[in-house]
């Protein structure tokens, strides 16, 4: 997974992304001291300052088996296993506003719900964060058949039908994740 978090987010500190080891000391440290207090220093590689003034306070923290963020400090810290997202979605605020967010519908054991990650003081962030976040979704489904937790297979199917409709998913990639999903829950019956 730290190869696909290297591979897919950039190291652009003008987006407020910064990648191991080029990780700013004190943004990260705020980070760990604010919201990602369960993340050790060297688990973390990459970092996305969500601040305006660059103080880390608020963002997220990607290691190699979770995000953790925060969009503000009155909202709740979120920690997402990669191996828990069965949809990942880039948005554009309405209204005009100007921001982005990225969508994510994540679930655990049998319950299913969404949460968003904002990007309103760095939308040009929120493509890269969400193209990484699909591409974990995939790897997760993908190494499925090795075991793990609990999927909701109606939920992997409608990301695999929204993933191979974008021309994100080929044909027979999607093909062949179906029949590991079948597999899957035929295993399981």
């Amino acid at each position: 997974m730290e190869d696909l978090i290297r591979d897919r987010l950039p190291h652009a500190p003008t987006m407020g992304l910064f990648v191991a080891p080029d990780v700013p000391p004190n943004r990260l440290g705020r980070a760990l001291e604010d919201y990602a207090t369960a993340v050790a220093r060297e688990e973390v590689v990459a970092l996305y300052d969500a601040t305006l003034t660059g103080t880390g306070g608020d963002g997220a923290v990607f290691t190699t088996d979770r995000v953790v963020f925060q969009n503000n400090d009155l909202q709740a810290v979120e920690t997402i296993r990669y191996a828990d997202l069965v949809d990942v979605e880039a948005n554009r605020r309405w209204l005009g506003l100007g921001g982005k967010f990225v969508q994510l519908t994540v679930n655990r054991g049998r319950a299913t719900f969404e949460l968003r990650m904002d990007f309103s003081g760095a939308p040009e962030a929120a493509s890269y964060v969400a193209d990484f976040l699909e591409a974990a979704l995939l790897r997760g489904v993908q190494l499925a058949d090795h075991g793990g937790g609990e999927t909701d297979p109606a939920a992997v199917r409608r990301v695999l039908e929204r993933l191979h409709a974008d021309g994100k998913l080929s044909t027979a990639d999607r093909e062949r994740l179906l029949d590991t999903l079948e597999a899957l829950e035929g295993g399981s019956a």
